[in-house]
């Protein structure tokens, strides 16, 4: 086993923090996101930015928000993009946070040409996740 992987998902109609908190769920665990470092297509924002928002988006959006602490300084656009019911062909993978630089370097390696740590699991607190700029 060259990397202890817990879970892996592709973002897929739930959204990025839809399959976040299935497990944070399953975990009983939280999950802090760094928004900043999710990687997300202009296009995409440009999109949000002009109110083309798929529906399922925003079902994500509503289902999602009850389990969510956003920071005061996320935007709304950020929250629907966090949200997108879109599939966006990438896969979030999660593993012991000591392994992930490992894991980037050598999904790099392999030719991956983008690998982006977006967040950490945590001690479950009084939310599931914590979404932070």
């Amino acid at each position: 086993e060259k990397y202890p992987v817990n879970a892996c998902s592709d973002v897929t109609g739930f959204g990025l923090l839809g399959h976040l908190y299935e497990m944070a769920v399953a975990s009983k665990l939280s999950v802090e996101i760094f928004t900043k470092q999710v990687p997300i297509l202009p296009e995409a924002r440009e999109f949000a930015a002009a109110n083309v928002v798929p529906g399922g988006t925003q079902n994500n959006l509503e289902y999602i928000t009850p389990h969510v602490k956003w920071e005061e300084e996320i935007s709304e656009i950020d929250k629907i993009l966090l949200c997108d019911a879109q599939t966006s062909g990438g896969l979030l993978i999660v593993l012991p946070e000591n392994e992930a630089k490992k894991l980037e370097k050598g999904l790099g390696e392999s030719g991956v040409d983008k690998v982006v740590i977006i967040g950490r699991f945590a001690e479950r607190k009084e939310k599931e996740l914590f979404v932070k700029i």
